[in-house]
């Protein structure tokens, strides 16, 4: 029950702190003609965390709902009953994301976005995925057409340039 106050807290907290983010980045100055300036990103941002603090939000509310029906009718849930089960992080996952993080940003300059995005993304999915739902085709799918995506909306878009690497 704390737990779910805390997460309600907190979600109300990501909310006000996104709207005040977004209110600020109106504040910077635009330097460029192009249709992305330079306070593009920080309303991106802003917007992302405000529909993910709400959803965070409204799930946490449903959860604590849950929860005091559950209570006030005293059904306590065992280990059978229970469907949700909780997935605990394995300390050896953190540490190979952290590492494969590290390679992808030593790697993006020389290797180039494309190629060093979809080994990053591919390894990072297979680390993160349980043993039993690996799906390796998937994952190389998903990776591919991941990162063509951000390239060419960062290319045609944004009109930014990506790290080409080897492809250059």
């Amino acid at each position: 029950m704390a737990r779910l106050n805390k997460d309600i807290f907190a979600s109300a907290f990501l909310i006000l702190f996104s709207i005040v983010m977004y209110m600020a980045s109106n504040s910077i100055i635009k330097l460029t003609v192009s249709k992305v300036g330079a306070d593009f990103v920080p309303k991106l941002v802003a917007i992302g965390m405000l529909i993910l603090s709400v959803f965070y939000l409204i799930s946490s509310v449903k959860q604590q709902i849950k929860s005091k029906s559950e209570a006030a009718s005293k059904i306590i849930p065992n280990k059978e009953n229970n469907t949700e089960e909780k997935k605990k992080i394995r300390p050896l996952s953190v540490l190979l994301t952290v590492g494969l993080l590290v390679l992808y940003i030593a790697l993006l300059p020389y290797i180039g976005f494309l190629i060093t995005t979809t080994v990053y993304l591919f390894f990072q999915m297979y680390v993160l995925a349980a043993k039993t739902e690996r799906r390796i085709v998937l994952f190389i799918g998903i990776s591919i057409a991941t990162s063509i995506f951000i390239y060419f909306i960062f290319k045609y878009v944004f009109y930014l340039m990506l790290p080409t690497g080897i492809l250059g």
